[in-house]
């Protein structure tokens, strides 16, 4: 059974820009999970298709609505009033797509969904009330589905995995030296945190 997974704009771009044998991490998640995304995330990917996206990631039937109430209900339910289409730092991507996985989750009664978002501020802001409220819906960072891709054996070595992790990190962060003190203390920080997850999953499956 694949996995359901609606997935932003921003995580869209990272797993299309890493590869592994010349086949973006995107294109091997997309062979074991069901990709979607809210009407929103779709223009936005529309508008970084300079971005190296594949053609199949902007297929229109990838766009979910939902079915109980309107997105726009959904985010006066949620926020109190509506969220403008492509204006910045109102994150209606990432809204959207919280609501369209609450939507199949207790609608459509999926067993579960990952929403799969690089957005820290989105999971820092706005939606940090909100997604502990849903814990049948488990979220992801691009590093996640590194792990998922390493457990089910399509990165075939942990040294893989790792590199992987540090390509995602450095495609994300600035110039070495145009990094501060604190940028790069949280990127070791991560390094090493997904060392020890991608180590666990070793000792378990391998």
């Amino acid at each position: 059974m694949k996995l359901n997974c609606i997935i932003d704009t921003c995580s869209c771009i990272y797993l299309s820009n890493t590869e592994y044998r010349q086949k973006s991490l995107l294109k091997y998640l997309n062979d074991k999970a069901s990709l979607n995304y809210s009407g929103e995330v779709h223009l936005e990917l529309r508008d970084h298709s300079d971005k190296n996206l594949p053609v199949f990631i902007q297929n229109n039937k990838l766009r979910i609505i939902p079915n109980k109430f309107s997105i726009n209900d959904y985010e006066k339910r949620m926020l109190g009033s509506t969220l403008v289409s492509r204006k910045k730092k109102e994150n209606k991507g990432e809204v959207d797509n919280f609501l369209i996985s609450v939507d199949q989750i207790h609608y459509f009664k999926k067993n579960s969904v990952i929403f799969i978002t690089d957005d820290e501020k989105a999971i820092n802001g706005v939606l940090n009330n909100w997604l502990d409220s849903f814990p049948v819906i488990k979220v992801w960072t691009s590093y996640e589905v590194i792990l998922f891709l390493y457990a089910e054996s399509i990165i075939p070595s942990k040294d893989i995995a790792l590199e992987l992790i540090k390509y995602i990190i450095n495609f994300t962060a600035p110039e070495t030296n145009l990094r501060s003190p604190e940028t790069t203390t949280k990127f070791i920080n991560i390094l090493n945190k997904y060392n020890k997850r991608i180590e666990n999953i070793s000792k378990l499956l391998n």
